[in-house]
């Protein structure tokens, strides 16, 4: 049955309103502060021994009603008190209290406001040569409410003041003198002095536990969170030359592991995330909201971000149901505030090079090495010395050359360039945000190029004081250009790539006549350089509009709407080439030219309503959520092909001969309707619980099994609040346990054919027919007749993949907040996973998929960071680990695939192949040694008999590691001196295995032959300690792919320092003169400097199957500017 749904998204706004009274200032303020009282009584009477000074304030507080603003900072410096006193007024009991104290207090309304001396003696020394003019100002809260005892203290200088019962100042200053204005609880502001009155916002300073995490529906308290969740901010995003979001978080969160694209390609390059390991055998891509909207990473322009939370158990994440199992990426983008339109610039450009580049050897190398591989099988050598010689000599570039085909091959600019340009601003009900983007990639290779072009609009209405609406509206257009081989049958650029990367440098690029040097499969470079190109064209939009309606005190309806839409174009244009030899004449010819067009069209509608209801009684504080979802998919692909175009300019299909052309197309629906509901509950902060559940309904299954439930519990408990923990908090100031559990669901499936239909089948339950079936009728004189036929195998039970997810984790601070720390232990496991199983040919149709395989991941992360200050010079650390081991519990059948099999009880996609114990010296060692070959000669690898039949075959092979990292760790440092900030940011991997095939070590051969200079230590009878094995040209037992081994698995753990960047910020009272608020300078480097154990040319980052098709990663150096007006 479908589901018919109407279309939104999810929108999720939180405003808070505060009573207009004198404490707004001290609500503000971090849990250190005390919180203001009536007062209770105006005398006072202690008799304490030694007691510590906040022990004595708490008592003072409880009969006097005064409130104590101070922090753990301050009172660390403080000895304990004797004081005894009977009935006397507050001011003689704080008299004695702060007696040969480093502290000193002042008295304001019923507030006791404590102070070092130092900033005490700045505000006397003012007082105390008061000039008769006065510069005066009101510093205000974000909402307005006057701040009282705010420092205001002239720069430089020993000179200050505080705010008054009205938030005001009077303070003598020069004209352009800066005032620094600071309150406990507030980020401090510097501004230079005008003729006009001067009013001052301060922004509240949110400790580590008050900020707001951005979760599933809505937003909570890091000391209120139950479950495990990361975050990023958008100062560890910024600035940094990355070309997707997705590479901007490698090594950011514990847990979140971030691969590198097979490919560094211009558009191409984004990186694979996984949330704590590989989730299933099937699709374990997270899934990504923006702004409540479901999307892509590519959509987001990285400056428009405000925040990126990763939700990584089920308790965070089961509220999304059945799109969880494998993490949830929440994506929040800048929003308008209340205050003058602010418009921000930012820009870099730079340079980008290789990270590393195969060290392939010179012509003579490679035909000195073909000799030997010859004469080690049997054969006769190729070229004579006096040949190898005119390699060297370059006497005859035409027979003998020295082709640097890499050279050739990279001759791209490699020029990157971004620039971005907000404004934001808005009023106590309105506030809006707009930002255009524009992104431009020249790849190193020439005709590789990706631009991107962005843009972003947020609005934010507050109608009545029940009602506020909100809105955004977002675009993106973005272009991938690339060459095109004229290989026939392949014609995409990875061609172009294999090609540079394998064809030797004995072939000729050009020959003296002009023509191009081939081999049989043909020349990259002509192909390079013909009139060839494919392009990517794709518009993104998303719109979402929402409401959040206060029906009445505490209960909200928040109802929503989205629409995203994705077009995409795409052409690729082959020419046609004719090869000669060097004498001029006509040898081979690649052809006829053609071309290909396709379209593809998205359209997706979402239709969400919320219902939230908070209320607190005592020391009780409930939440609720109940919602509605539901979500429309249509998706259509088109292409068409046509070829013997009139020439190799026109590129348009319709030039094209009817002959031979050919058209296919598919299309799709779907739908999905699900019910979900959240309760929070805590106890006076202490002890929290929350519970989620969410049902939903996929039109991917069939009727019977379409609902999936998937609830989730997870419970905290805030050790630090109890009373028992006191003695211990000076040092201990948070300490949270947390554990949890859920289930996921999954309906993603890889399909038949996904390569090439990435969708097909859709419907895994129904059973389809599929037209290009051919009939044959009609006996001896028979004709084909076009017809459909089922071509799919159909299984009606299968059901949602299941995954269950535990985690228990601890939150901890030190030393008043410098020092945190995070621990989470998981385990998830997907059940019920849907495979396509093998069946018999008798069959007759592809396998149907099947509920048939269980992963697990284990694992445990870990987080922690420190900040503090000195003066001018501050500095901070933040450093994350994460250990998962991931394993295959449950497989039909072994599926290897090269050197990689899935098979129960090892990893996915783990690394298989024989032992090898090292290389034969003698033909004895051959003899008594189990049966290799029947080439095996010494300087052969010698393989382990595993199962000791005396016969080295397909059973003796075995497990030989994992590609996919155990371990993944970053680690941020940061510091700043005055006007200048400095970062670093390292990010590695450990116990992860790398293979180093024919594509990393090169091949020996003629017209193929691109060895390495690794090649250079093989095994011949006067170098049998060589590193290597003998060479070989056309045997395969020592190749790596042909025969995978131990011997050419190799430890890929590396350390890379990701990202450095220096800033200098621009002296305010120079920016002043010219109307700008700040600016900053900086350079920033990425991927500058890697530390691996493998050969200088492979980058570890690579992926284990990158080979020569691996278009190559790259390090970036750039220079920008940031300006905000």
């Amino acid at each position: 049955m479908h589901l018919k749904l109407l279309c939104a998204s999810f929108r999720e706004g939180l405003t808070k309103k505060m009573r207009i009274m004198k404490i707004t200032a001290i609500l503000l303020l971090t849990v250190c502060m005390g919180v203001s009282a009536k007062s209770i009584s105006q005398t006072v009477t202690l008799s304490e021994k030694s007691a510590p000074l906040d022990k004595v304030f708490r008592e003072i507080k409880k009969q006097t009603g005064y409130t104590f603003v101070y922090t753990a900072k301050q009172l660390a410096k403080a000895a304990p008190v004797t004081v005894n006193i009977r009935n006397g007024n507050i001011r003689a009991a704080l008299d004695l209290c702060f007696r040969d104290q480093p502290l000193v207090y002042t008295l304001l309304d019923d507030m006791v406001i404590i102070k070092e001396k130092a900033v005490a003696a700045a505000v006397e020394a003012v007082q105390a040569n008061a000039p008769p003019e006065k510069v005066k100002g009101k510093v205000t809260d974000a909402a307005g409410s006057p701040l009282i005892a705010a420092t205001v203290v002239i720069k430089g200088t020993n000179k200050g003041v505080v705010t008054d019962a009205n938030g005001q100042f009077e303070i003598d200053a020069e004209t352009n003198a800066v005032l620094v204005i600071s309150l406990i609880g507030f980020e401090s502001k510097e501004l230079t002095v005008g003729k006009d009155q001067m009013n001052v916002v301060l922004a509240p300073k949110q400790s580590e536990l008050e900020q707001v995490v951005v979760v599933g529906y809505g937003v909570q308290k890091k000391v209120n969170l139950t479950g495990s969740v990361s975050s990023v901010s958008s100062k560890q995003l910024e600035n940094r030359p990355v070309t997707s979001v997705s590479n901007a978080l490698q090594g950011t969160m514990a847990g979140v592991t971030v691969t590198a694209a097979n490919s560094g390609q211009p558009g191409k390059d984004g990186g694979v995330i996984r949330v704590r390991g590989i989730g299933t055998l099937n699709n374990s891509n997270a899934m990504v909201m923006v702004d409540g909207v479901i999307s892509s990473m590519n959509n987001v322009n990285p400056d428009d971000i405000e925040s990126i939370s990763v939700l990584k158990d089920a308790a965070s994440a089961a509220i999304y149901g059945s799109r969880a199992a494998n993490g949830v990426i929440l994506i929040t983008t800048k929003k308008g505030k209340k205050g003058t339109p602010q418009i921000v610039f930012n820009s870099y450009v730079g340079k980008q090079q290789a990270t590393y580049l195969p060290d392939f050897l010179p012509s003579w190398d490679a035909a000195r090495l073909y000799n030997q591989a010859l004469v080690n099988e049997g054969k006769p050598a190729r070229y004579t010395d006096a040949e190898i010689n005119k390699f060297r000599d370059g006497s005859d570039l035409d027979k003998y050359p020295n082709t640097d085909w890499l050279d050739i091959a990279y001759r791209g600019s490699g020029i990157q360039q971004n620039y971005y340009l907000g404004v934001s601003g808005g009023s106590d009900k309105s506030q809006y945000s707009f930002s255009l983007g524009m992104y431009d990639q020249e790849g190193l290779m020439e005709k590789t190029n990706s631009k991107r072009y962005t843009s972003r609009f947020n609005i934010s209405q507050q109608l009545n004081d029940k009602l506020r609406i909100s809105g955004n509206l977002a675009y993106t257009y973005s272009i991938v250009k690339e060459p095109q081989s004229s290989y026939p049958g392949v014609p995409g650029f990875t061609q172009i790539v294999r090609q540079f990367n394998r064809i030797s440098p004995i072939v000729p690029y050009k020959f003296s006549n002009g023509r191009y040097g081939s081999i049989s499969d043909g020349s990259p470079a002509a192909w390079l350089e013909s009139s060839s190109y494919g392009r990517e064209n794709y518009a993104d939009l998303l719109g979402n509009v929402g409401a959040d309606w206060e029906i009445v005190k505490g209960l909200h309806f928040k109802p929503s709407i989205a629409y995203t839409m994705r077009m995409g174009q795409t052409k690729s244009f082959v020419a046609d080439i004719q090869y000669y030899n060097v004498n001029g004449d006509k040898t081979f010819y690649q052809g006829p030219n053609s071309v290909t067009d396709g379209n593809t069209t998205s359209n997706v509608v979402t239709l969400q309503d919320l219902l939230e209801y908070g209320h607190s009684f005592g020391k009780h504080n409930f939440k609720a959520l109940a919602g509605y979802f539901q979500e429309y998919t249509k998706y259509t692909w088109n292409e068409g092909f046509r070829k013997n175009l009139l020439n190799n300019t026109l590129s348009q299909i319709n030039l094209g001969s009817t002959d031979g052309q050919r058209a296919g197309g598919y299309a799709y629906e779907a739908a999905l309707r699900s019910f979900f509901g959240r309760l929070n509950y805590d106890f006076d902060g202490k002890y929290l619980f929350e519970a989620n559940i969410r049902r939903d309904g996929s039109s991917r299954f069939s009727p019977d099994n379409r609902w999936g439930t998937f609830p989730s519990f997870s419970a905290g408990w805030n050790v630090d609040r109890e009373i028992f923990f006191t003695p211990i908090k000076d040092v201990v100031n948070n300490l949270k346990l947390r554990a949890s559990w859920g289930e996921l669901g999954n309906q993603t499936l890889t399909g038949f054919d996904d390569s090439n239909y990435p969708t097909y089948p859709y419907y895994p339950y129904i059973t389809t027919v599929s037209a290009g079936q051919n009939y044959t009728f009609g006996g001896t004189s028979s004709i084909i007749a076009a017809g459909i036929a089922p071509v799919n195998g159909a299984n009606s039970n299968i059901k949602w993949e299941t995954t269950t997810e535990s985690n228990v984790g601890l939150d901890a601070g030190f030393l008043d907040g410098r020092l945190s720390l995070t621990a989470d232990w998981f385990k998830k496991r997907t059940t019920d996973i849907l495979i396509a199983v093998p069946v018999g040919s008798v069959y007759g149709l592809n396998a149907p998929t099947q509920n048939a395989g269980i992963v697990e991941n284990t694992g445990w992360e870990f987080t922690a960071g420190y900040n503090d200050r000195k003066g001018d010079f501050s500095w901070n650390a933040t450093g994350n680990v994460s250990f998962i081991n991931n394993k295959v519990i449950k497989f039909v059948s072994d599926e290897i695939s090269g050197y990689t099999i899935k098979t129960a009880g090892l990893p996915i996609n783990s690394l298989w192949g024989y032992v090898a114990e090292g290389i034969f010296q003698t033909q004895e060692e051959i003899a008594a040694h189990a049966k290799q070959s029947a080439n095996t000669k010494p300087g052969d690898l010698k393989y382990q008999d595993r199962n000791g039949d005396k016969v080295i075959d397909t059973k003796d092979r075995q497990y030989l590691g994992n590609y996919y990292p155990k371990v993944t760790y970053g680690l941020n440092l940061g510091g700043s001196w005055k006007n200048i900030d400095l970062t670093l940011f390292f990010q590695g991997a450990a116990g992860v295995k790398t293979y180093m095939d024919a594509g990393k070590m090169g091949q020996i051969g003629s017209s193929v032959g691109k060895p390495t200079s690794a090649l250079l230590n093989t095994w011949t009878p006067s170098n049998t300690a060589a590193d290597l094995p003998r060479a070989l040209t056309t045997q395969q037992h020592n190749d790596p792919s042909n025969t995978p081994s131990s011997f050419w698995v190799k430890d890929g753990s590396y350390l890379r320092l990701k990202n450095l960047q220096i800033g200098y910020t621009v002296p305010q009272n120079l920016l002043d003169r010219i109307g700008i608020k700040k600016a900053r300078i900086f350079y920033s480097g990425q991927n500058i400097l890697t530390f691996s154990g493998l050969y200088k040319w492979i980058d570890p980052e690579a992926p284990a199957s990158s080979s020569i098709y691996y278009y190559p990663q790259v390090k970036v150096n750039t220079v920008g500017l940031n300006v905000t007006f």
